[in-house]
């Protein structure tokens, strides 16, 4: 079987990986996500959704022998903007400002020196 340039599979499910932005994981969305045949399908991101997250759409994989139908699974992936405008880079100034007081490393710094 040749390669899909969308969809992948692992086993009876089919995947594919959807791009999202950060506003979408951060804020919540409801994103169209293709399926391999038929319409696409609407899925519901909550808000404070992690990057790499799997959504899991039953029904919409290979069709097994038994007749059933594996599932889709989306994985959502940030995408960063190559270019901005100033307002959507005045946007995202703003929003280092307002969350700096948290850094995203600091566990892992911490566990890293904690290890043997």
């Amino acid at each position: 079987m040749k390669p899909h340039g969308v969809f992948g599979r692992s086993g009876e499910n089919l995947t594919v990986t959807v791009p999202v932005t950060i506003t979408e994981l951060a804020l919540g969305a409801e994103i169209k996500v293709p399926t391999h045949r038929g319409a696409a399908v609407t899925v519901r991101i909550p808000p404070g959704t992690p990057n790499g997250q799997v959504f899991r759409v039953p029904g919409r994989g290979v069709r097994r022998k038994d007749g059933t139908l594996g599932a889709l699974l989306a994985t959502v992936e940030v995408t960063v903007p190559q270019e901005l405008n100033s307002k959507a880079r005045s946007a995202l100034e703003d929003l280092r400002i307002a969350t700096s007081g948290t850094d995203p490393r600091e566990e892992l710094l911490r566990r890293a020196k904690a290890e043997p």
